[in-house]
């Protein structure tokens, strides 16, 4: 039989979400909800828990060693797992934070439960191993989803992560990374970068004082509208 062949025959293990869990283990977690830019898990926090996306979106990032650099992902009820990586890679801490962008409704399981449940249960195991091997083949070849974006959306998505990771009260945020911290976070040139900015301050997602950019909570939902679209995608 040719491997093509296979592909097809075991097609329909393509997927790890809410969607496929079995009613057995619906009956062992819990239904939790979250409200935008509550943390869902800690980088660093032992994965007790996995989570899997009912509804809504959320963010993901990594802190770096100067304190500046993230790495930023997106989660959704389609591909909406946290904490599945850690587990099945038996790894103690918590790759990075997850922070919900929008309401969620998730599912709560104890990850020992889920664990043993994968293992002994082939088919359940077969859509793990698709998922997991689908999310390294895409990140082989690139440094993330922003990279399928043009230059102006990856700016867009960058700061938009970072007001929902700092954003406290009810006023403008000051972005505090400049140019060329922003540039080298999302692969582009800080021309490139300045440009954007620009664009963004003219469709007033962005503004700028004292030669620092900020972002009022109306300006990040106008970002958020614009960026939608290819989140839930």
């Amino acid at each position: 039989m040719r491997l093509e062949d296979l592909w097809t025959k075991y097609s329909s293990y393509d997927q790890f979400n809410y969607s496929i869990l079995p009613e057995e283990l619906k009956k062992k977690g819990i239904v939790v909800e979250y409200r935008p830019n509550e943390v869902i898990i800690n980088q660093g926090d032992f994965p007790r828990h996995i989570f899997f996306i009912i509804e809504g979106i959320a963010f993901g990032t990594r802190n770096y060693s100067d304190g500046n650099n993230y790495r930023y992902f997106t989660l959704t009820p389609s591909t909406g797992s946290i904490g599945l990586l850690e587990v099945a890679a038996r790894k103690p801490r918590a790759v990075a934070t997850v922070i919900a962008a929008t309401d969620m409704k998730m599912f709560k399981l104890d990850s020992a439960v889920a664990y043993e449940y994968l293992m002994t249960h082939t088919e359940m195991l077969w859509n793990c191993i698709y998922i997991v091997a689908d999310d390294l083949y895409q990140r082989s070849g690139n440094d993330g989803f922003l990279y399928y974006r043009r230059g102006l959306d990856r700016v867009r998505y960058y700061l938009v992560q970072y007001y929902l990771m700092h954003h406290q009260e009810e006023e403008a945020l000051v972005v505090e990374p400049d140019y060329q911290t922003l540039a080298s976070n999302i692969g582009l040139s800080v021309r490139t970068v300045v440009r954007c900015v620009q664009k963004l301050k003219q469709l007033d997602e962005i503004s700028s004082c004292r030669r620092k950019l900020t972002i009022s909570p109306q300006q990040h939902a106008r970002s958020m509208s614009e960026i939608q679209p290819f989140l839930s995608s």
